[in-house]
């Protein structure tokens, strides 16, 4: 039985760029070519971010943070195909609104993971 993986993710540097949001924006929409980008939420209300369909998703990463301390921030798959816990769903959402929750996003072609760096996270 061979052990390697089935999707290469490279050496990348940590992020190949950084986006943030107007306080204005309430929902972004993330392309594969996003990949190694940092998602900073200025948002004053909740701002949802959509992940790509998951077989795009294959070998990527995608990074949020909680850059204001008024809303909350969310990130949503369009199948029920990320997990993040012990809960498989569709929408992964911080429970706080505090500066600095972040969440890393990996896709491996069928699940995106949630790996939560700072804060809690509710997935349904």
């Amino acid at each position: 039985m061979s052990t390697a993986p089935t999707v290469l993710l490279g050496a990348n540097q940590i992020f190949r760029a950084v986006v943030r949001s107007e306080t204005t924006d309430t929902a972004t929409t993330v392309t594969p070519d996003d990949s190694g980008t940092l998602f900073v939420n200025l948002g004053t209300s909740t701002h949802t971010y959509t992940l790509p369909a998951v077989a795009d998703g294959a070998g990527k990463i995608f990074t949020f943070f909680n850059g204001d301390g008024t809303a909350t921030m969310a990130v949503a798959s369009t199948a029920a195909n990320f997990k993040v816990d012990d809960l498989t769903g569709t929408t992964c959402t911080s429970t706080t609104t505090a500066i600095g929750d972040c969440i890393i996003v990996i896709g491996d072609g069928t699940y995106y993971y949630g790996l939560a760096v700072y804060g809690s996270y509710t997935n349904a």
